[in-house]
């Protein structure tokens, strides 16, 4: 990782805890560290660790890691520099010009994307508001949109002939193969391309810093398809992580802790032009656990609304299961007539909007009100069976074992059957799926021989103690690994030691997950640096001892040397017996 006075200054200044509780509310201290369910990926039980006295964060589980400008570059997808430069403003720091620190290539471009993003957002923008815009802009007004909304999420036009924001990129100096890389354009047969977006309403899709990383269009002629068309997966950009809206809605959410789900660009823009700014939607796609996971970084309430058809409903139960299973509570809303959420609010108005959302039901709940919606005579005893079975797949997914007997409860008494019989078709359901493997890291530890890892983790946790290991070599160690970190400890300037494990991370990148999981993991009971370090000595250098009198044993006959050697070191083990 990059370093230089400022950055340093910006690590002094800036604390680990207090910048990654912004993005995880939920961080909570956990004897010396802080936990929270990772926000990287999805998990029931928090691995995610903060380490206020390395500065660094770790997750057992999918094995991240890393300092405090690690951590925003993987939560926010920017480069380093983009990373200092927000950091250095939170610390009031002076970063200066992004060239006046190095860059890696995949940096530079990763900019240089984000820069053509940009120009092309405010390109299709100006051309709404041109001739060639009339009819989208009649289209706009017929929705109901304000020109301050229009402006707020920067709408955009894009011509309907092929080359338009083409021949305008290449006029300001763009080449073709970046605008191909912003998936702005797309290669045809025989080498020819063509505007990706041509005759659709533009809506600029940005990431959580507020940066346009891709784009929607939709098709006004009712006879085009598709009617709504993403951006091609980029650096930048990836459908099964993004929500729409997001930036505009996260101070919102951030204060309240409650967020809308809404199925699409219209129903996000015409919430937030209500004044119900805390709704955002996923990309045309249905809710992935990725989705699910970014969500839970930052709201505790989450309602969800979708279209009120029968693909909108299928889709808000799908939805609601795989909240579950990332062990988020959540809510489902129905308006109860056959608009959309933004036809609803201009009809109706905000306040009988919220009064729809207040009537969120959870998942089991919604289910049982579809099924018992509109009839008009009792169900017989085969349809009890039939819709109980289905909706015990949904009690199955819940990993709360309590919200899962109180559905069993309710399941009973609104089917009038017996809970003991729900109880028992219950247990013959498959549950939950089965727990994340860990991979990397973890085998990583595994391998090492305890005394060995024990050893390189006290170091990590207190550099201090590499003073005291004077006597150990690193062929003291079995373990090439163990050997490669104590050698690279030993190796680091004094006044680089207590950065040891983010350093010797930046070493050894294949590394870097071991590393930071041994820096933070947690050594249990009370420590005692000095003590135990005195005493491993004393192990490893016993079982180097060992290990080469092994050796020695091996090569008999022994030459006169080998021999020599032999007799030395059973006199240590003997001496050193007697200290342990």
């Amino acid at each position: 990782m990059s370093s230089s006075p400022v950055i340093e200054l910006i690590r002094e200044k800036l604390d680990i805890v207090d910048v990654v509780r912004e993005y995880v509310p939920s961080l909570k201290k956990a004897g010396r560290n802080h936990k929270a369910n990772c926000p990287f990926h999805n998990e029931k039980s928090p691995s995610f660790t903060v380490s206020p006295d390395k500065q660094i964060f770790y997750c057992f589980g999918c094995n991240e890691g890393g300092d405090i400008f690690t951590f925003v570059m993987k939560i926010e997808g920017l480069t380093f520099p983009e990373a200092a430069r927000k950091l250095a403003l939170k610390a009031g720091v002076e970063y200066g010009d992004e060239r006046s620190h190095a860059m890696t290539e995949a940096d530079k471009e990763r900019l240089e994307i984000k820069k053509l993003l940009t120009a092309a957002a405010a390109f299709y923008n100006k051309t709404l508001f041109s001739p060639a815009g009339e009819k989208a802009r009649l289209y706009l007004g017929e929705r109901r949109l304000s020109k301050a909304t229009v402006e707020r999420f920067e709408l955009g036009w894009a011509p309907a002939g092929g080359t338009a924001l083409m021949d305008e990129m290449k006029a300001r100096g763009w080449s073709r193969d970046l605008a191909l890389k912003a998936g702005l354009i797309t290669e045809r047969e025989g080498g020819l391309v063509a505007d990706t977006f041509r005759g659709r309403i533009m809506f600029p899709i940005r990431n959580q810093a507020g940066d346009t990383v891709a784009f929607g269009g939709r098709v006004l002629d009712p006879e085009a398809q598709p009617k709504y068309l993403n951006s091609p997966e980029t650096v930048l950009f990836s459908k099964r992580r993004t929500l729409y809206g997001l930036h505009e809605a996260l101070p919102q959410i951030r204060k309240s802790a409650k967020l809308l789900l809404l199925e699409g660009y219209m129903d996000v823009i015409g919430a937030h032009q209500h004044g119900v700014d805390w709704a955002v939607a996923p990309l045309g796609t249905a809710l992935t656990n990725e989705h699910a996971g970014l969500i839970g970084r930052y709201a505790k309430d989450t309602v969800v609304m979708f279209d009120g058809d029968r693909a909108g409903i299928n889709a808000s139960v799908r939805a609601a299961e795989i909240f579950m299973e990332a062990g988020i509570y959540v809510r489902l809303a129905d308006l109860g007539c056959t608009l959309d959420p933004d036809e609803f609010l201009n009809e109706y108005g905000r306040e009988e909007f919220e009064k729809k959302m207040a009537e969120a039901s959870d998942p089991l709940d919604f289910r049982m009100n579809l099924f018992f919606k509109g009839r008009k005579t009792p169900p017989s005893s085969q349809e009890k069976a039939q819709a109980i079975a289905v909706l015990l797949k949904t009690v199955a997914k819940q990993p709360d074992e309590i919200l899962k007997s109180e559905w069993v409860k309710s399941l009973a008494t609104r089917f009038g059957v017996e809970e003991a019989s729900v109880l028992k078709q219950l247990r013959k359901v498959p549950g939950a799926s089965p727990k994340e493997a860990r991979r990397g890291a973890a085998q990583a530890v595994q391998a090492l021989p305890s005394i060995e890892r024990g050893f390189v983790q006290l170091l990590l946790r207190d550099p201090s103690l590499i003073e005291a290991s004077a006597l150990l070599e690193p062929e003291d160690f079995s373990s090439p690994l163990a050997r490669r970190l104590f050698e690279a400890m030993r190796a680091l300037p004094a006044t680089e030691r207590a950065k040891a494990a983010t350093a010797l991370a930046a070493q050894f990148p294949e590394d870097a997950a071991l590393i930071l999981e041994l820096a933070v993991a947690d050594l249990g009971g009370e420590t005692f640096g000095a003590q135990n370090a005195a005493g491993a000595i004393k192990m490893l250098k016993r079982f180097s001892v060992e290990r080469r009198l092994k050796e020695l044993k091996a090569a008999e006959p022994m030459d006169p040397q080998q021999f020599k050697e032999y007799s030395r070191l059973m006199s240590e083990l003997k001496s050193s017996a007697k200290e342990i």
